[in-house]
């Protein structure tokens, strides 16, 4: 399956998603290469997590963009309305739930290198809008 990469907002090229993948790994890789041996087991689940969890943000915001927000729905023959999205939803909570990993992993690193790693991350965020 192939995604579009973005960055400041523009498309920069049609690139594959394991590509994607790949590239994200190797950025926390680096981020992350000086934990402690005790620590580096689940460091490096939760950022296979933080990776794959990257990944249905990434389709769930291209989903939003086609369908927005919000869905009408139809209870019986003349209940009507609109509710947020299924999308929606799961966009939120999947934003929610990747905001914790990556808390949890920037709380693995050793406290000096605590606030570049929060710089950096605020740096990719600011970048993905």
């Amino acid at each position: 399956m192939d995604n579009f990469f973005f960055q400041g907002g523009e498309i920069m090229a049609k690139i594959k998603e394991e590509t994607i993948k790949k590239r994200r790994l190797k950025e926390y890789e680096e981020i992350f290469q000086d934990i402690p041996d005790n620590k580096s087991r689940m460091v490096n689940r939760m950022v296979l997590m933080a990776v794959d969890m990257e990944a249905h943000i990434s389709k769930l915001e291209e989903e939003l963009r086609k369908i927005g927000f919000t869905e009408t729905y139809q209870n019986g023959e003349h209940q009507f309305g609109t509710k947020e999205s299924t999308a929606s939803r799961s966009y939120s909570t999947m934003v929610k739930n990747y905001t914790g990993v990556i808390r949890t992993l920037l709380s693995c690193l050793p406290e000096e290198k605590q606030k570049p790693a929060e710089d950096n991350f605020g740096d990719f965020l600011r970048s993905r809008k």
